[in-house]
């Protein structure tokens, strides 16, 4: 069993969501109108647990951007960002937060969250958790050198994990995140196609997976890269978002106004992908 830390436990009590409700359609509300849903637990549970989701009845997500900086695509996406006075969370990688470090401080500057995505895209389950929370902890180090600022959130490559490594992250005041809505851009799709994807999946307290670059190792053939304009894509999603009535905040801010929702799935809000489906980049 886990031992939580007596000087890190949660002041407060997390809602935990059992995997087969999250690989159901998720439902809008998490409440007492379906007790089965859900259940509160004490810290224990919530403590190697990642964040999948917030509770909220604001029309609030946190879009969250992965596998960044690219010199290209990811100051298109803060302009677009920028334009619609929205704020998002960037998991960056360390290794191209030290290639490209004036990114990490505009994604800063321009009033944006900076977490940790890993120092590359290696898959931390291949990897005893004593030494994949090394490799994490160096990353966040590398991070918060380059962009100035504390950096509180952590999303594993490719979304996997263990309860292990999440006890002891949290141990040294690291959240790991999932997510509840997704892009799928980590394939060659069209910009509407992506805005779609994201439509269909977002109710108030999502966190929503994107990516400002796609960096995943098992990609063999650069040929095989997305090519369509992030920039873009972004623009269509958060035009989507305003006609919702939704806006987006960082995930520090949304989770700080509402309960924190958390789930042992890998990839949240859907099943595992066929050996034939491309894995999502995370």
């Amino acid at each position: 069993m886990t031992t939580v830390p007596r000087s890190a436990r949660p002041t407060g009590r997390d809602l935990v969501v059992r995997r087969r409700e999250i690989d159901a359609p998720v439902p809008q509300r998490l409440d007492g109108r379906a007790a089965t849903l859900a259940r509160w637990a004490g810290p224990a549970l919530p403590w190697v647990l990642p964040v999948f989701r917030t509770l909220t009845d604001e029309r609030l997500v946190a879009l969250t951007y992965d596998d960044g900086p690219h010199p290209e695509h990811t100051p298109a996406v803060l302009d677009r960002l920028a334009a619609h006075g929205a704020r998002a969370t960037f998991f960056v990688l360390a290794d191209r937060a030290l290639r490209h470090p004036d990114l990490v401080r505009r994604i800063v500057a321009d009033g944006h969250e900076l977490a940790v995505h890993g120092i590359d895209h290696r898959r931390l389950t291949d990897v005893p958790a004593p030494v994949a929370a090394r490799r994490v902890l160096r990353a966040r180090r590398t991070v918060e050198d380059v962009g100035g600022v504390r950096v509180r959130h952590f999303r594993p490559p490719y979304g996997a994990h263990t309860p292990a490594l999440v006890g002891l992250l949290r141990a040294r005041r690291l959240e790991t995140v999932i997510w509840t809505a997704e892009g799928r851009d980590w394939e060659n799709r069209t910009e509407p196609d992506i805005a779609a994807h994201v439509r269909a999946g977002i109710f108030p307290g999502s966190v929503v997976l994107l990516h400002d670059d796609r960096a995943d190792p098992e990609l063999s053939d650069p040929g095989d890269l997305p090519r369509f304009d992030r920039g873009h894509a972004t623009a269509l999603v958060l035009e989507d978002l305003a006609a919702g009535g939704y806006r987006s905040e960082t995930l520090q801010e949304l989770r700080r106004r509402s309960v924190t929702v958390r789930s042992h799935a890998v990839e949240a809000g859907r099943r595992t992908p066929r050996a034939t489906t491309p894995r999502p980049a995370g």
